[in-house]
């Protein structure tokens, strides 16, 4: 489902996203920026996951679960 916003953006700010990403529509670089957002946050709360437990062989047979909870690259898996 889509929503409908109203923001204010930098013209310049925007104008070098169109270029780097090739699209024209305004809609199209806001949902590559947010799904670029999700994916960096969601990368560095699973590193944070890494540094937490130390990896040793007794850590490893019980991870802490939500490490995993929600991993970016689980829908590609299905």
């Amino acid at each position: 489902m889509k929503t409908k916003v109203s923001a204010t953006i930098d013209h310049d700010r925007l104008a070098e996203a169109q270029k780097l990403t090739g699209c024209a529509n305004v809609s199209a670089v806001l949902d590559q920026a947010l799904e670029a957002l999700i994916v960096a946050h969601l990368e560095r709360a699973h590193a944070e996951g890494y540094a937490r437990i130390p990896q040793g062989d007794e850590t490893i047979a019980l991870p802490d679960p939500s490490i995993w909870a929600s991993s970016p690259w689980a829908e590609d898996e299905a």
